[in-house]
């Protein structure tokens, strides 16, 4: 069929006239009302001292959050992480708590920490009645039931004991304990006295260092004189790689550690005082793939262009997964009740070879802690 000649010829004018005329009409309804993004919020310390363990637990959530909005989220909503940083100042966690509820408006808190960071964003949560979902320390002072917080790792009493069992078994009773002057380490060595007492350990001695390169040297040497069989230190802080440096110049007896030591900045920042460390971990190996949960995260790692697994990274993207699985069972209409409820449902929950578990009365998820060997380039069971 031949178009007819006396067919108007699209001009400028009227092809602009024809854009603004489609300009005014409705937009379709997918596209006016697109669904709001599941809000979650966190306060961490992501610079300074502390920061090592958050920044990678962090790569960890957002693979996790990536899987799942790849797949067009959660009933249509993208997962959001806003995150803030406190430095680890209490003050500035509660700061950044207040902004995250009543500015952003989020759903829940998420994977803050750690310790002084989470005793900060309690002070506001509490009386808003927000829960928190997987906060990012194992401190036993923030154990008590909280009917807002929710744990997704050991506690710090759990790997020390694991620790102290070690000590007993091995013979290595003789233990010098280091630590600093802050929450932190004196939570901690409480948690190892009441551990060693367990396995009736009395050889093991605490030393008090002070956070000064002054304090730090007279650490060491009251260290050496004492000649421990084995070494442990709860010294987190600024001075705490210098320190750690320090002593294991001089004292090159089996040296033990909680999992904050896991993450892979840190150790490669403590160079080679890192090798031989004997670390307590709160997650499976990072690189037994022969595990559902493993192989996942290590798909979701190289999808976000990483592909150095750590058990910092596993650990934040197991908090993810179950964080995901609660807003699921919340339903398209997610309140902070609901995701509370969906929380105590989990009775069990199997994120593939990993368990967790919760109820109305229990907030402790899982009490798993494996000891690993750092032979300098990755941590063996």
């Amino acid at each position: 069929m031949t178009p007819s000649t006396n067919a108007p010829v699209p001009t400028r004018r009227r092809r602009l006239l024809q854009a603004s005329v489609l300009a005014a009409l409705p937009l379709p309804t997918w596209t006016r009302a697109q669904p709001q993004s599941l809000r979650i919020g966190q306060t961490a310390a992501l610079t300074g001292p502390l920061a090592f363990p958050f920044v990678e637990m962090n790569k960890g959530i957002a693979a996790a959050f990536q899987q799942v909005n790849s797949q067009g989220g959660i009933d249509g909503r993208r997962l959001e992480l806003i995150s803030l940083d406190d430095g680890g100042a209490p003050a500035k966690a509660a700061d950044n708590a207040r902004q995250l509820i009543e500015k952003e408006q989020v759903l829940t808190l998420f994977a803050c920490g750690g310790t002084t960071s989470v005793i900060g964003a309690l002070q506001v949560l509490v009386p808003a009645q927000v829960p928190l979902i997987a906060p990012a320390t194992g401190s036993d002072a923030l154990r008590p039931f909280n009917p807002l917080v929710f744990h997704t790792r050991a506690s710090y009493a759990q790997e020390l004991n694991k620790i102290a069992r070690q000590l007993s078994s091995t013979g290595f009773t003789k233990c010098a304990v280091a630590y600093f002057d802050n929450p932190f380490g004196k939570a901690a060595l409480a948690a190892f006295e009441a551990a060693a007492r367990t396995y009736n350990n009395t050889d093991w001695k605490a030393f008090l260092v002070t956070e000064t390169a002054e304090g730090v040297a007279k650490g060491i040497e009251e260290i050496v004189a004492y000649q421990p069989t084995a070494l442990m230190s709860l010294a987190i802080g600024g001075l705490g790689i210098p320190f750690y440096k320090g002593l294991r110049k001089r004292v090159q007896t089996p040296a033990f550690s909680i999992s904050f030591l896991g993450s892979r900045p840190l150790l490669a920042a403590l160079g080679d005082a890192a090798v031989g460390i004997t670390v307590a971990q709160v997650v499976p190996s990072p690189h037994a793939v022969a595990m559902p949960l493993v192989h996942a995260y290590q798909e979701a790692l190289k999808k976000e262009g990483s592909t150095e697994p750590g058990y910092s990274s596993l650990e934040g993207y197991v908090n993810a997964r179950i964080l995901i699985e609660a807003l699921r069972r919340s339903g398209r209409n997610a309140t902070r009740d609901k995701l509370t409820e969906a929380m105590h449902s989990m009775r069990p929950y199997d994120l593939g070879g990993f368990e967790v578990r919760y109820g109305p009365n229990d907030h402790s998820g899982t009490d798993f802690v494996e000891l690993t060997y750092f032979n300098g380039e990755r941590f063996r069971r």
